[in-house]
């Protein structure tokens, strides 16, 4: 794979919500690996330090809504959370500030591969159930299995 053929200009607009920083714009060159077949490749460039799991809402879970969010995530240089986009959720909206809270907190280290701290482009899921082995056929349809 060329670096140079997939590095792409991008402006990712952050969104405000209850803990994640004030809405700014950031532009820079990304090497874009959020499509499901480069997903993985972002583990040559990036290991991740520190994984913060997201709050469940309360009323979700006095509902006993389960879903999932699924970011694309721009990781800068100094391996933190440059923005985001949201690439789907289920149900629609109930999860998505959660999620980008909890993202915002994340941290990766740069690889030895990634002596220069590239900022890369990749897309994280996160889901929120009330089980360890969901059920409900909406949640199951909307939120499958990763095959990643």
């Amino acid at each position: 794979m060329n670096k140079t053929n997939i590095l792409i200009p991008l402006t990712l607009f952050l969104t405000a919500c209850t803990s994640a920083p004030d809405i700014e714009e950031v532009q820079a060159n990304y090497l874009d690996l959020s499509s499901k077949e480069q997903v993985k490749l972002v583990e040559e460039y990036w290991t991740i330090l520190k994984r913060v799991e997201p709050r469940y809402p309360i009323s979700a879970a006095k509902n006993n809504i389960s879903g999932c969010v699924d970011l694309i995530v721009g990781i800068g240089q100094n391996g933190k959370v440059k923005g985001y986009k949201v690439r789907s959720s289920y149900p629609k909206g109930v999860f998505d500030d959660h999620a980008a809270a909890a993202l915002f907190k994340w941290k990766w280290k740069a690889t030895e591969k990634n002596k220069d701290s590239a900022p890369v482009l990749t897309s994280v899921r996160l889901d929120f159930t009330t089980s360890r082995n969901p059920t409900d056929i909406e949640y199951l349809k909307n939120c499958p299995i990763s095959e990643i």
